[in-house]
């Protein structure tokens, strides 16, 4: 039988741009940056309370705990942010990331360097909280920049996109120095936001709708 040359194709015109770019990535190392990024939730909600406990009680066990929570909280947001990277490099062909996102994580190295080395120094007038207020300034300025370019991100997720501008809202507020307190919550908001993109991600490479 003849071909009718208008008939609509039986081929798909648009490849389908899916997990299957997620080369080398597995539904259970999304699963487990999910979890991470839980316990970074969880983690700075910790320390945000042992930071207003050791305020109203005079422990030096308590600041020690605080400082080495502070630090291992530091290490994995750097990781699960180096892997959001890859992630949306590799799922949303991203450009443009690694610059900022790799500036974040050297400021945000140096302010926790800072706050170990000066401690309590930080906090008093002189060169010291100027130094450290700065770096802080800078980290706040940096994340903006890298919300931005996440924010440029084609066809991700609508959670991805809101996990952005939450870091983008933390990021301003942080620059300001002076509402810094305030960046905590859309800051810690986003790291949850991240938890639903990596989850999202292993339900996608199972074939699942999430």
């Amino acid at each position: 039988m003849d071909e009718n040359p208008y008939a609509a194709p039986q081929v798909e015109l648009v490849e389908n741009a899916g997990p299957r770019q997620m080369l080398g990535w597995s539904p259970e190392q999304f699963r487990l940056l999910g979890w991470l990024s839980l316990v970074s939730v969880v983690g700075t909600l910790v320390l945000t309370g042992l930071a207003a406990a050791s305020g109203a009680m005079q422990s030096d066990a308590m600041p020690t705990s605080a400082d080495w929570l502070s630090a291992a909280l530091t290490l994995l947001g750097c990781y699960l942010l180096i892997q959001l990277k890859r992630f949306a490099e590799a799922r949303f062909s991203a450009v443009g990331l690694g610059w900022p996102v790799w500036a974040v994580v050297v400021a945000s190295l140096l302010v926790e360097l800072l706050d170990f080395v000066l401690g309590d120094a930080s906090l008093e007038p002189g060169w010291s909280m100027l130094l450290y207020f700065g770096v802080l300034a800078l980290s706040g300025a940096l994340t903006t920049w890298m919300a931005v370019c996440l924010l440029k991100v084609q066809n991700a997720y609508p959670v991805f996109r809101v996990m952005a501008w939450l870091d983008l809202a933390g990021g301003i507020l942080l620059a300001t120095v002076i509402l810094m307190l305030l960046a905590l919550f859309p800051l810690i908001a986003a790291s949850a936001a991240m938890m639903l993109v990596f989850f999202k991600a292993a339900g996608e490479l199972e074939g699942r709708k999430v």
